[in-house]
């Protein structure tokens, strides 16, 4: 990743932090971005370089700003890896307007907003990749907010490919992993021990991935795709070992 431009939006933890390490460990200049200033300070500290801008992505100002400063300040953007993601805990009976459009605006609004104001500063090579679920094919119950919102986000970037022939648009499907954030805010534990309970009957998948062998991985993955600009690698996936 020598010489490599990258933004990570949605880096002040879990897989954005890990694939921002990784990636300035690989000789990437990295500007990082999310709404927590500390730990994106924190996060530039550890890696020893980089950039911090602090921001909300799924604001329109906030989005062009991150954009613009990391273009800025890096000299251009070669790769665009957004990772932010939100979800929460719900029965589907028990629907609510507001945690929904909460789910939404970060896992797709957001996402949509920063392509946009990275496309002007991307590289003609450039890709700009998003971090997607395996719970689009799961259908976890308790789930169906978070995987509707990665089911749109995957609808848009299909839509960003044909609007947009001429740049590259990659989906990360994503299984689970861990130490993250994510779990911070999911639901009770009396939501977290249904929906186990309930994801066990449906015999989903399971296994857990170390995070930082995920940043690790993805870093090498998206570098291969970087390094083949003739090769349209739309989709990369990734999953716990379980044998």
């Amino acid at each position: 990743m020598n010489g490599r431009k990258v933004l990570v939006v949605g880096a002040s933890s879990g897989i954005g932090a890990a694939f921002a390490r990784a990636a300035s460990a690989a000789g990437a200049d990295v500007t990082v971005a999310a709404r927590r200033d500390a730990r994106l300070r924190q996060l530039v500290a550890e890696m020893g370089s980089g950039h911090a801008v602090a921001g909300d992505a799924s604001d329109p100002a906030d989005a062009r700003r991150i954009a613009d400063v990391a273009a800025e300040r890096m000299g251009g953007v070669d790769l665009l890896l957004y990772a932010a993601g939100y979800g929460v805990l719900q029965r589907i009976e028990d629907t609510d307007p507001e945690v929904w459009a909460d789910i939404y605006r970060v896992n797709v609004i957001g996402a949509n907003l920063t392509a946009a104001a990275v496309l002007p500063h991307l590289a003609a090579d450039g890709i700009c990749a998003f971090v997607s679920s395996r719970t689009v094919g799961d259908a976890n119950a308790l789930f169906a907010s978070y995987g509707a919102s990665k089911a749109a986000l995957d609808h848009c970037v299909r839509t960003w490919r044909i609007e947009h022939p001429e740049r590259r648009f990659v989906r990360v499907v994503m299984g689970n992993c861990q130490p993250t954030g994510f779990a911070d805010h999911i639901g009770t534990d009396d939501l977290v021990t249904e929906a186990l309970l309930a994801w066990d009957r449906q015999g989903l998948p399971g296994g857990l991935m170390h995070v930082d062998a995920v940043g690790r991985g993805l870093v090498d993955a998206l570098r291969a795709v970087l390094d083949h600009p003739e090769i349209d690698s739309s989709e990369i996936k990734f999953d716990a070992r379980t044998g």
